[in-house]
């Protein structure tokens, strides 16, 4: 936690490029590894997830979901699924291995959740051993709404702080 979040290139089941700086400036990102369309755990996962889009986004943060499946299978679960956030295909494993959750034994990923500020350092890291192991949808939103009003404390003292100069 702490260090500055690498970025990345991936793209989406239509083929559009995603990249994590797009969000610089604008919004946290929530970032998710899964497994992929016939893990039964991930699936749930995400639809939980869509389920909650709506206050993760009133929390300034955007959704990113990546699996090391090839792009066409990513289409296919979001053409089924229908996700609100943006599932990416990482099939080389490139991302995967970038944030340290490459699972050897496997060549795959394991479960994974980052939280990065707009700034781009990462707040939350969990990285799970295998499914069901996998972040608390629960947990990472109220990481993120303690983000939000952290941010609002720190500008309440600074007018506090503003208007003490004035008097």
């Amino acid at each position: 936690m702490g260090i500055q979040a690498e970025n990345f290139r991936l793209k989406d089941g239509e083929g559009r490029e995603v990249a994590l700086e797009d969000y610089r400036g604008r919004d946290n990102v929530l970032l998710l590894f899964f497994l992929g369309g016939f893990d039964l755990f991930a699936m749930r996962g995400l639809r939980e997830l869509a389920r909650m889009y709506s206050d993760i986004k009133s929390l300034d943060t955007e959704v990113l979901a990546i699996t090391p499946e090839l792009q066409g299978k990513v289409k296919t679960l979001t053409d089924n699924l229908k996700p609100p956030f943006r599932v990416l295909s990482d099939p080389e494993l490139k991302t995967v291995k970038m944030y340290d959750v490459y699972d050897p034994m496997k060549n795959w990923t394991w479960p994974a959740a980052f939280i990065i500020d707009r700034n781009g350092i990462v707040q939350y890291s969990f990285r799970g051993a295998s499914p069901p192991n996998t972040p608390e949808l629960q947990y990472i939103i109220s990481k993120l709404r303690q983000m939000k009003e952290g941010k609002s404390e720190g500008q309440a003292a600074q007018q506090s702080a503003a208007a003490a100069k004035k008097k």
